[in-house]
């Protein structure tokens, strides 16, 4: 019966499956997986269920192909996601970088005058305003307005010979 079924029905089923599935490599994959299923199930075919078994089998082994990729799919963009989800090393050397820069910074802050090293420090790092550093300071807030200005540009040209 079941070489009766491989010579009936063998280039339906190949028709069969080559409409769902493009490449002849997984056509064949298919037909194999087709036929084991059969062989299986062969004691129980007969002359009378046969086609239907058949074209039954078609549909459930395609799907079944079309499940196995999907999940191998899933599992692909898993694994990609892991190695783009490890930039660990990456961060780890950004946040090195910018440390450098933080103690680069501090060290060219240390090579302010001290009135001017103040004014910087508590303006960016402590966040008072000018108005207020004057008043701190006694100084005119067109005056401590200068020394800020004159400390940044002090510190970009530093940073930029570094």
């Amino acid at each position: 019966m079941f070489q009766k079924i491989y010579e009936t029905y063998w280039n339906r089923m190949f028709a069969l499956v080559a409409r769902k599935v493009k490449d002849r490599d997984d056509i064949l994959d298919i037909m194999q997986n087709i036929f084991c299923h059969l062989w299986n199930y062969r004691n129980s075919l007969t002359p009378q269920n046969a086609e239907s078994v058949v074209i039954k089998t078609c549909i459930q082994e395609i799907s079944n192909f079309f499940s196995e990729q999907k999940k191998q799919s899933f599992a692909n963009d898993d694994i990609s996601n892991a190695q783009l989800a490890d930039d660990s090393s990456e961060q780890l050397q950004a946040i090195l970088e910018k440390e450098e820069q933080l103690e680069l910074l501090r060290k060219n802050i240390e090579l302010l005058p001290a009135t001017r090293r103040k004014i910087i420090t508590m303006n960016k790092f402590e966040g008072i305003t000018q108005e207020k550093i004057a008043n701190n300071l006694t100084l005119s807030p067109k005056a401590v307005k200068k020394q800020l200005a004159k400390a940044i540009i002090f510190l970009r040209e530093n940073h930029n010979h570094s």
